[in-house]
């Protein structure tokens, strides 16, 4: 198995935590067969599973690419760094920032309440 498949397998796995393959699956939304063929490096997940497994880690998908391919995961804005970004955007922008904000921010909402 290659490096970058094995890097999948071990972000699979800790992903999964104390869930089985099969838990992992059903709650992931693939078949088992799927998670087994990742982790044995026999299968590579597209990007619409791909997208997902990076959400869970709490990265972006260009995150999770720097990190499948052995990459230093760039750096994060802090919090001030990343307001004073988001203030010298042009409004249409900035406007498009607030509304994913308020879009993920009810998302994360509906999630707690469940």
């Amino acid at each position: 198995m290659d490096s970058r498949a094995q890097r999948l397998a071990a972000l699979v796995l800790e992903l999964r935590g104390d869930l089985s393959q099969r838990q992992f699956a059903k709650k992931f939304g693939v078949s088992f067969s799927a998670i087994q063929s990742w982790g044995s490096g026999t299968s590579w997940p597209g990007t619409q599973n791909l997208t997902p497994l990076a959400q869970l880690k709490g990265w972006s998908f260009d995150e999770l690419q720097f990190y499948l391919e052995g990459e230093p995961l760039p750096p994060r804005l802090s919090v001030p760094q990343l307001l004073a970004e988001v203030r010298s955007l042009p409004f249409e922008a900035a406007a498009q920032v607030a509304k994913v904000a308020l879009d993920t921010m009810a998302s994360k909402g509906e999630a707690k309440a469940c």
